[in-house]
């Protein structure tokens, strides 16, 4: 116990670029935890400023220490505290863009409801996408069985905000051939998504 409790003090006592050689050179866990001691609230506290919520700040910053546990034994690191800081940014811009994206595919398609009687009349679609975000990935492998020129089009229109002029030049077809494919593409898809919302139900 005496061996113990001198090796912890002893631990204590490194650098932190020590304790980052060592746990490369070992792998021995008390040095990582030395490390996850002394920067979890600088990481808790770097999550928070920029996701502005805890349970969010909670799952980035573990993240981030799988990340570092990962990284350590292959990265030069000349300064942990700048490279946690650095790991630890990115993750959060990272999350930002995912939550940005989840949010804007949603408004799309909340508006694609509201502009089209022919789409989606089901409101249960809405409550559902507002509560499972893992609609998300449901939204996309729906998109990929509509045919080509039909996906094409739906993902220009409703997700890159695009014009049918601009469809057409980027495209290539004519204006009549983008509303054809837009028209049958959203239909097709509100019955892929219907479906969805049937067997999940049932």
């Amino acid at each position: 116990m005496t061996a113990n409790l001198a090796d912890i003090k002893q631990i204590k006592q490194l650098s932190d670029e020590e304790l980052v050689r060592l746990f490369a050179k070992t792998q021995k866990q008390n040095y990582f935890a030395e490390l996850y001691n002394r920067y979890v609230r600088l990481g808790f506290g770097i999550c928070l400023k920029y996701l502005k919520n805890e349970p969010d700040s909670q799952d980035v910053l573990s993240e981030v220490f799988r990340i570092l546990y990962r990284k350590i034994p292959t990265s030069n690191i000349q300064s942990f505290k700048k490279y946690f800081y650095t790991v630890t940014r990115n993750e959060c811009i990272g999350k930002l863009r995912q939550k940005q994206k989840e949010t804007v595919r949603l408004a799309e398609l909340k508006k694609i409801e509201k502009s089209s009687n022919n789409f989606m009349e089901n409101d249960g679609l809405i409550r559902l996408l507002d509560n499972e975000p893992s609609m998300e990935k449901v939204i996309e492998e729906a998109i990929l069985k509509l045919n080509q020129h039909q996906r094409t089009c739906v993902n220009l229109f409703f997700f890159e905000s695009k014009s049918y002029k601009e469809i057409v030049e980027i495209t290539g077809l004519t204006d009549k051939q983008v509303k054809s494919y837009l028209q049958n593409g959203k239909r097709n898809l509100k019955i892929l998504l219907t479906d969805f919302i049937k067997k999940r139900n049932s």
